[in-house]
C-alpha cells in the first residue's frame, strides 16, 4: 500500500479542503485509509481489524497526508518538519493498543522523511469513524 503522487489524492468528502497552509504551517484534514471511495479495510481494531492491519492502514494514511501536503505546497521537498500527528482509532470495547496502531504511522514518517518525520503524537480510541474506517489521521507540518 502506498500513495505517493497527486493521482493518489482523495477528494474531500464535504465542504472543506485537504490542506490549509498558513504562516508556514500545513494543517492536513483527517485522512481515512481509502483510495477514492473505497476503504482499504473497515471495522473496529481489536475486533474485525487486527493491530497489524491497522498499522498498515495508519501508514497508508501517512502516505495520503504527505501526498496532500506535497500537492498543496508544491513538492515534498517543501516539508521542513512534521510537528504533530493525531490518530483516531476505532476501537472495540476493551482495546487499549491505540499507540501500537499509531506506531505504523510514526514508522512510515521516519522511513519516508528521516529526522524531518520525527513528531509529537496523540493516539485516541473512538467508538466510530466515518464510513466505518478503523483509523483517521491528521497532521500539522512545517513547510517552506
Amino acid at each position: 500500500m502506498s500513495a505517493n503522487n497527486a493521482a493518489d489524492l482523495n477528494k474531500p468528502g464535504g465542504n472543506y479542503v485537504s490542506v490549509v497552509i498558513h504562516n508556514g504551517l500545513a494543517y492536513v484534514s483527517g485522512q481515512l485509509p481509502r483510495r477514492g471511495e473505497d476503504l482499504l479495510c473497515t471495522g473496529k481494531v481489536g475486533a474485525e481489524v487486527d493491530v497489524k492491519a491497522a498499522q498498515e492502514a495508519a501508514a497508508f494514511c501517512v502516505d495520503l497526508c504527505l501526498s496532500a501536503i506535497s500537492h498543496a505546497a508544491g513538492g515534498g521537498d517543501k516539508i521542513v518538519q512534521v510537528l504533530k500527528v493525531v490518530g483516531y482509532v476505532a476501537s472495540a470495547p476493551g482495546f487499549i493498543q491505540q499507540s501500537q496502531v499509531m506506531n505504523g504511522a510514526s514508522d512510515r514518517l521516519i522511513e519516508r522523511l528521516g529526522e524531518r518525520g520525527r513528531h509529537a503524537r496523540t493516539s485516541i480510541g473512538v467508538a466510530e469513524l466515518p464510513r466505518g474506517a478503523p483509523i483517521e489521521l491528521e497532521m500539522v507540518v512545517a513547510v517552506r
